[in-house]
């Protein structure tokens, strides 16, 4: 059995170009239905902690996953993610144990690249201003997606202050000269005025802005889902990763439209139609995104650990 814990598959990743996750997001979305995904289920705990527990398989490759994800407040002089992944990977047609990753590396990999997929998917033609806010690890896998796949014109990308973030996401991609970042002291002043609108911010008590500022075209992505409650009301058009997912949402039944992305992407539903539809992306995060990438890092992984796992190999009686 293999292992790949958390460092080792950073330094994996860090040969693997970013535009090959958005292959990724883009290949698991487009196959989604040769995918077996069961419902994420759900453990709450006190203070919002909370387990997730996301299966999948894949019977193209013959893998099955099971992740155990969960939040958990750190408490005094502990010193570890607050958010915590593991991954177990299967031989579906066996059942035997193939690899155990961590999991936490993987999921903010395929969150980002894939508010990145939508941006591009549903971002009117050539778009050229980006407003984020939350800058943190899943917005900088985004913006270096993002930036791997647009080389053809200029950006301007808006941040929005917040505890210096700014200037640490700035600075991480100071070399690409075909980029200028904008400083901004508000959620209006970063939102207004952008085609593309990205939040990652993981808490939020109320909508960021008022339907004013956004403008005729715009595309808004809450990667957390939260932020936007008011463009649930009045935006053109709503894409989900998976509708099932998002059905609970307080205004649903108040959608304009609505459809899976994956349908767009067979010509079954129309996506972005022109640029004056305001268009909205719920991508709820799915376990075919975990079980792709994890596939596709244990197969160029040359630092995984070979741990030797006894698991039952003939009949046995209990002593």
């Amino acid at each position: 059995m293999k292992v790949l814990d958390f460092e080792s598959i950073r330094k994996t990743c860090s040969s693997i170009r970013p535009s090959n996750y958005y292959d990724w997001i883009d290949y698991a979305l487009y196959n989604k239905d040769s995918f077996v995904m069961p419902v994420k289920s759900r453990i709450n705990q006190a203070d919002g902690d909370y387990y997730a527990i996301m299966p999948c398989m894949n019977p193209r490759e013959n893998v099955a996953m099971v992740k155990m994800i969960g939040r958990h407040a750190l408490r005094e002089g502990e010193h570890r993610s607050s958010m915590m992944s593991d991954m177990l990977l299967y031989e579906a047609d066996t059942g035997i144990l193939k690899a155990l990753l961590d999991g936490e590396y993987i999921t903010t990999l395929r969150t980002g690249a894939a508010a990145a997929h939508a941006a591009i998917m549903y971002g009117k033609e050539n778009f050229s201003t980006i407003g984020l806010i939350g800058l943190g690890n899943i917005m900088t896998v985004c913006v270096s997606v993002l930036l791997d796949k647009i080389t053809d014109r200029k950006l301007v990308i808006k941040l929005y202050k917040h505890h210096s973030q700014e200037e640490r996401l700035a600075a991480r991609f100071q070399d690409h000269d075909n980029v200028t970042f904008v400083f901004c002291d508000t959620y209006e002043e970063t939102i207004k005025g952008s085609e593309i609108i990205l939040s990652a911010v993981t808490r939020a008590t109320q909508d960021f802005c008022d339907d004013s500022c956004y403008d005729e075209g715009c595309t808004v992505i809450p990667i957390m889902t939260l932020g936007f409650q008011n463009c649930d009301l009045f935006f053109d058009k709503v894409f989900a990763d998976e509708v099932e997912q998002i059905k609970e949402f307080k205004y649903f039944n108040q959608f304009k439209s609505v459809c899976n992305t994956t349908d767009v992407m067979h010509g079954l539903k129309k996506g972005r139609e022109n640029d004056r539809e305001r268009i909205l992306v719920y991508y709820y995060g799915l376990a075919i995104h975990d079980l792709h990438f994890a596939t596709k890092i244990l197969a160029v992984a040359d630092n995984a650990d070979e741990v030797e796992y006894n698991y039952c190999k003939e009949k046995f009686f209990i002593k």
